[in-house]
């Protein structure tokens, strides 16, 4: 399984702190997406304010304890950079003053062709329009309207003909 997040916006609002992500230059939540090889959407996790970490959000939108079984005894789970020390295997970074290893390049290789697939399944959540252009209603509602796309979005990629 390959996990990795993005951040679906939602606009700023006066009552909710923590939504600007200064990496995104945006207002929104942090999504957590789990995938798989095929790169289909398998689960997403609960929102988080934008302004979380991915490795923060990991652990926060419950993704974690409910996939936790492939963090420890089972196949595994691959993430990017921003998971190191969370339990996905992670490339290599590079060292402060130095570089990487031919070995260590290819490893990240590796690991970097295999975690496209994940990008993949984000861009289609991302094509459902809520999760595009912006969520503008009620903030409570958002993690159901974030649970209808998951649900349509694994739907349609499982549906034959589709």
């Amino acid at each position: 399984m390959l996990v990795d997040g993005f951040v679906a916006p939602v606009g700023e609002r006066e009552s909710y702190h923590g939504l600007f992500s200064g990496k995104k230059h945006l207002s929104g939540q942090n999504v957590q997406v789990i995938a798989n090889l095929d790169g289909r959407v398998a689960d997403v996790g609960e929102p988080v304010n934008g302004a979380r970490h991915d490795a923060a959000a990991f652990f926060i939108s419950g993704i974690a304890e409910r996939w936790a079984s492939h963090l420890t005894d089972g196949p595994g789970m691959i993430g990017d950079g921003g998971y190191q020390g969370t339990g996905p295997i992670t490339p290599h970074k590079k060292p402060p003053g130095g570089e990487l290893t031919a070995q260590q390049k290819a490893y990240n290789y590796s690991v970097n062709r295999l975690r496209a697939a994940v990008e993949r399944a984000i861009s289609h959540l991302k094509n459902w329009k809520i999760l595009k252009t912006g969520y503008h209603r009620i903030m409570t509602d958002f993690p159901d309207v974030l649970r209808t796309a998951t649900a349509l979005e694994i739907f349609r990629t499982a549906a034959p003909g589709f």
